[in-house]
């Protein structure tokens, strides 16, 4: 028999030796939130994906053992990263900018959880889950953009962002 101080009786099992050598992800607090009814499940998928740190990026790609030379394809001058991709690249920065402006809010972009948490408070439950659905709606937007620029080499124009996210 197997035995494991950690373990409550003593007795190792597969299933304790797992869960040590990968813990559970913490909770994080909007997760629930991104799955609505007035947003496309694909849509909070990616949310969802980019908020634990499971996009298929660069830098996560890199961390499985890809040996690539990473950079942006939407501004050519970084490295790839989900931070970057998602909310510094200039591409992202404009159409952040872009949005905070036809919402007449300040968008405090520092990070996705920052992002969701600064939903507004004290407005009705139809006017929040519309901020909600446009902030996923934009990360999934600057995705397929991403896609776009890297699949099928058709550069997408801001401009094209921005139509596809106001329909």
């Amino acid at each position: 028999m197997l035995s494991w101080p950690l373990a409550p009786e003593g007795k190792l099992t597969a299933k304790l030796s797992f869960s040590y050598l990968k813990p559970q992800a913490p909770s994080v607090p909007w997760a629930s939130v991104i799955w609505k009814s007035c947003i496309p499940p694909s849509h909070s998928f990616i949310f969802w994906r980019l908020g634990h740190g499971r996009m298929p990026t660069d830098e996560n790609l890199c961390s499985r053992g890809c040996a690539i030379v990473s950079m942006c394809n939407l501004c050519l001058q970084n490295v790839k990263t989900s931070d970057h991709l998602f909310l510094r690249c200039n591409f992202a920065v404009a159409l952040w900018n872009w949005l905070s402006l036809q919402l007449h809010l300040g968008l405090d972009v520092s990070s996705v959880q920052v992002l969701v948490n600064s939903l507004p408070r004290q407005c009705s439950s139809q006017v929040s889950d519309m901020y909600l659905a446009v902030v996923v709606h934009v990360i999934h937007s600057i995705w397929w953009a991403r896609n776009s620029h890297w699949f099928t080499s058709i550069g997408v124009t801001l401009h094209a962002v921005q139509v596809k996210v106001h329909s």
